[in-house]
């Protein structure tokens, strides 16, 4: 089996080809890229690159994947409109993941690769805590998803202000271990939780080689339908349609 995994829904862009066999062999070819602008102008050099460390073609991709947000209202479409235009090009299928999903996939992988590095005077969170993702989304809120320890999420996403995280967080009866950029915006707020959480990787981003891994993982009879690569936007786009300049159909 062979998966394509792209992402361009955050400050991130991230391509990934993980080639894995019937003995439980796996290879992961991999291009990631720190980047705020220029997701779509470097997205197909990066598609290239990754195939080419592969050693594979395009159309011995068996499977694509995308991250499906939240994230940037621009990147986000970006990612989908890419990986859904190879999908159709090749008549294979599209995964898409939740891009929260995504960046706890990566924070467990490095957990597990003692490569996590805590940021509160706080006993570090054991690798079974329960994990929450916080990304600033910008405009007083924060994107917000938990997970235990097997990556099954305990929630749906959510968009909402620091003050109503912090109340989640206090509700939560278990140790809670934090990452992302949205730590910054509740750090304060957390003060008489600070024997319960530890926190971390602020700036973390979603990377397609934990995209590909969890497609990698996703069972044979499952039905694909639940993951389907539409977009997932937790608020109103920024830029709307100014009333009374709309030219009238002809």
């Amino acid at each position: 089996m062979n998966i394509l995994a792209l992402d361009t829904s955050m400050q991130a862009c991230s391509v990934a080809v993980l080639s894995t066999d019937a003995s439980g062999g796996a290879r992961l070819s991999a291009c990631y890229e720190r980047r705020e602008r220029g997701h779509a102008e470097h997205l197909i050099g990066m598609i290239d690159e990754a195939l080419s460390k592969s050693g594979h073609s395009i159309r011995q991709i068996d499977q694509f994947a995308v991250c499906r947000g939240p994230g940037t209202f621009t990147g986000v479409r970006i990612g989908i409109a890419a990986a859904r235009g190879l999908a159709m090009t090749c008549a294979k299928p599209l995964i898409g993941i939740g891009t929260l999903q995504v960046m706890a996939a990566r924070v467990r992988h490095e957990l597990a690769r003692d490569e996590f590095k805590n940021h509160t005077n706080s006993p570090p969170a054991s690798p079974n805590s329960d994990l929450g993702i916080a990304v600033d989304a910008r405009r007083g809120e924060i994107y917000w998803q938990v997970f235990d320890r097997h990556q099954k999420a305990l929630g749906a996403p959510l968009a909402l202000a620091p003050q109503a995280i912090c109340m989640l967080i206090e509700q939560h009866e278990e140790p809670l271990l934090i990452a992302g950029s949205g730590v910054a915006l509740i750090a304060d707020l957390l003060r008489g939780e600070a024997n319960k959480i530890s926190c971390s990787h602020p700036d973390l981003q979603p990377d397609a080689a934990r995209l590909a891994d969890i497609v990698a993982g996703i069972g044979a009879n499952e039905d694909l339908s639940l993951h389907r690569a539409s977009p997932l936007y937790l608020r109103p786009a920024d830029a709307k349609i100014q009333t009374g300049y709309a030219i009238e159909r002809q």
